[in-house]
């Protein structure tokens, strides 16, 4: 009995899946206050024909403000809410966890006095629109820009990238 529960359970979850719209991608971006460029996954959840939420997780490696011999290492998670305005028009919001990790560049030692700034991290909020372009069956592709609060500060993340619907 257990058996045909679980089997059910799985069938109605895949079918549920199916019903909705989810997508997994990837992209590369531009991060002005690090003036960097970061990759990034995504995955894409539409729970209904215009509401959906995603995540996204990015990294990039960016010269330190500080100093030019040392390295700032860049990691972010967010998590919006979306709302379809127009066909494949959204516009975004919610929250981002970012992780600044410094380091000394490959071998390099700093000048006397210099140290490396103490590792941050950061919780803040995204508001931003995008616009996703069906290529083929399930293959897309997608821009979007997003505007991160962050303490006393902010950056703008403006990225493109390849799409696949499941």
């Amino acid at each position: 009995m257990k058996r045909i529960v679980l089997i059910l359970s799985l069938i109605a979850g895949i079918y549920a899946t199916n019903a909705q719209g989810f997508k997994a991608g990837f992209g590369a971006g531009y991060l002005t206050e690090f003036e960097t460029f970061a990759g990034s996954v995504d995955l894409i959840y539409d729970i209904t024909e215009k509401i959906g939420v995603g995540t996204t997780a990015g990294f990039g490696v960016a010269e330190s403000t500080f100093s030019k011999d040392v390295r700032n290492t860049i990691f972010f998670v967010d998590i919006n809410g979306r709302y379809k305005v127009y066909k494949e028009l959204y516009v975004l919001a919610g929250g981002q966890y970012l992780s600044n990790s410094f380091s000394e560049k490959g071998g390099n030692i700093l000048p006397i006095g210099d140290i490396i700034p103490e590792n941050t991290s950061d919780i803040g909020a995204n508001i931003g629109s995008g616009y996703i372009y069906n290529i083929i069956d399930n293959v897309n592709v997608f821009g979007e820009v997003k505007y991160t609060f962050i303490q006393d500060s902010g950056y703008l993340h403006a990225r493109a990238g390849l799409m696949f619907s499941f």
